[in-house]
């Protein structure tokens, strides 16, 4: 969509305020509003001279905080009525970062987007035409979590801490044995157990009907207490970046109207499964799937995309820094509750980091490799960014994966884990970090060391921060030792 079609349809919808969003560096939405009558083609031209860049966490410093805004006429959605209490109709529109004083053409280059759209230019001269993406998002919704005495407390320790979740199928909560689901019972259950099924609909539906994100599936996942999932239909790098970013807001906005808290933290719940963000991805040279191959015995994969998952499973450590952005995200990456922890790939294996998904044979258009190690915390433009630079690499190289793993890999020995190969992912944030400081020449062209410098060193200062605190279990556990 151009800019003066954006302002036709303003004026023809009568849309009173326009929210433009941009996310941070760990890709957390960022919204300014304006009314509708203060926006003409010179906003989409030359930007919006309106952003403080520092006040926004690893942007700019004091000294030269100036940025611009520029819209891309392209997002223009309507806003579902639930994001204003109020009367007036709202739209949204996606920003790019642009540096201030330096003319409108110089991209900030801590931009998430903008370093989304450097790596999808990477494929011009390889004979990829595009790519595409399809993540299932998973997400708890919750009645209630509470942290006691206070969120600082808890953070910092001082008079004790605790927190509480509540939700009406957790198999703690009193009275409600028509709807308690116990721990990894959760899969795809029917009313009245699954009590979030209206709701997840009501979000497709307004993700289908506001923002045209197309939906495959929708359902309950394996834990309790209100797991859920939303399966995007593939789109392209950025398309589908901007749909992630839209449908966690969206579940937010929809679990807060409900009286209710959505989450995507991975591991809330301990003993139980965790929320992934399962990233599928394909390579196409015009109409053709360039990770098909028919006459592939083994998974109908081509070399091209034997070497797509050879350069993955590469750089798969360092790429926890990005996939798995958390402390938390290392509670989940854990043997037993279907997240990967060995560093191999396989055919419908979902004990692999890299699943082959092999439900039809002789099917082009449906030959892709699933990426099973990122959960939803992860900053979705720099998580396929670093994907596609990781399997372009690979390509380049020509790094064969080896064979694929067809057992259990939680349950392969030590000694068969060393004949196969198979290495470990990092245990912790910290190790993630190491491991993208060591090895982060792939990324370098497109993230810039500065920028990843700057995600570096305020994750170390989150895990410095977490490793220090003291935690319930730690007093409950070592008090009189």
């Amino acid at each position: 969509m151009e800019a003066d079609a954006v302002l036709e349809k303003i004026q023809a919808e009568g849309i009173t305020f326009l929210d433009f969003w941009f996310v941070d560096i760990f890709g957390e939405l960022k919204r300014m509003g304006m009314p509708s009558y203060a926006i003409d083609e010179d906003s989409f031209r030359h930007g919006l001279e309106k952003l403080d860049a520092s006040s926004i966490l690893g942007f700019k410093s004091v000294n030269k905080s100036d940025m611009i805004l520029k819209p891309d006429p392209d997002t223009f959605r309507i806003l579902p009525p639930g994001y204003d209490n109020g009367h007036r109709k709202n739209a949204r529109l996606i920003c790019d970062l642009y540096e201030g004083n330096a003319g409108d053409e110089l991209r900030y280059n801590r931009d998430s987007r903008g370093i989304a759209k450097k790596a999808a230019a990477k494929i011009e001269g390889t004979g990829i035409t595009h790519t595409n993406w399809g993540p299932e998002v998973e997400f708890f919704v919750f009645d209630a979590i509470t942290v006691y005495p206070s969120p600082y407390a808890a953070t910092h320790s001082y008079g004790g801490s605790g927190y509480s979740i509540e939700s009406k199928e957790s198999p703690w909560a009193k009275g409600n044995i028509s709807t308690a689901i116990d721990l990894k019972e959760g899969y795809y259950p029917s009313q009245p157990k699954d009590t979030l099924e209206t709701f997840r609909k009501d979000v497709c539906d307004d993700l289908h009907r506001y923002f045209g994100i197309r939906i495959e599936a929708e359902h309950h996942e394996v834990a309790t207490s209100g797991q859920c999932e939303i399966n995007l239909a593939y789109d392209g790098l950025i398309a589908m970046a901007d749909n992630v970013v839209t449908v966690k807001n969206a579940v937010r906005v929809k679990a807060k109207r409900n009286g209710k808290v959505a989450t995507f933290m991975p591991k809330p719940i301990y003993g139980d499964n965790a929320s992934a963000m399962h990233v599928h991805q394909s390579l196409w040279a015009d109409g053709d799937n360039v990770m098909y191959d028919p006459e592939d015995s083994v998974a109908q994969l081509s070399q091209t995309g034997r070497y797509y998952i050879g350069g993955i499973l590469d750089h798969a450590r360092a790429l926890c820094a990005i996939s798995n952005p958390t402390t938390n995200s290392y509670k989940r990456l854990v043997p037993g509750f279907e997240a990967p922890t060995g560093i191999c790939w396989g055919m419908g294996n979902r004990s692999a980091t890299v699943r082959v998904p092999m439900y039809y044979r002789n099917q082009q258009k449906s030959k892709r490799i699933e990426y099973r190690v990122p959960d939803p915390t992860a900053n979705i433009y720099l998580l396929e960014a670093a994907l596609l630079l990781a399997g372009l690499d690979g390509i380049r190289r020509k790094l064969d994966p080896g064979d694929p793993v067809e057992g259990n890999v939680y349950k392969l020995s030590a000694a068969k884990r060393l004949e196969y190969g198979i290495g470990s992912l990092p245990l912790s944030l910290r190790g993630a970090l190491n491991e993208l400081q060591s090895d982060n020449r792939f990324l370098k062209d497109v993230f810039t060391m500065d920028f990843l410098d700057t995600y570096s060193e305020l994750k170390h200062k989150e895990y410095s921060a977490f490793a220090q605190t003291p935690t319930a279990w730690e007093v409950s556990m070592y008090a009189d030792a």
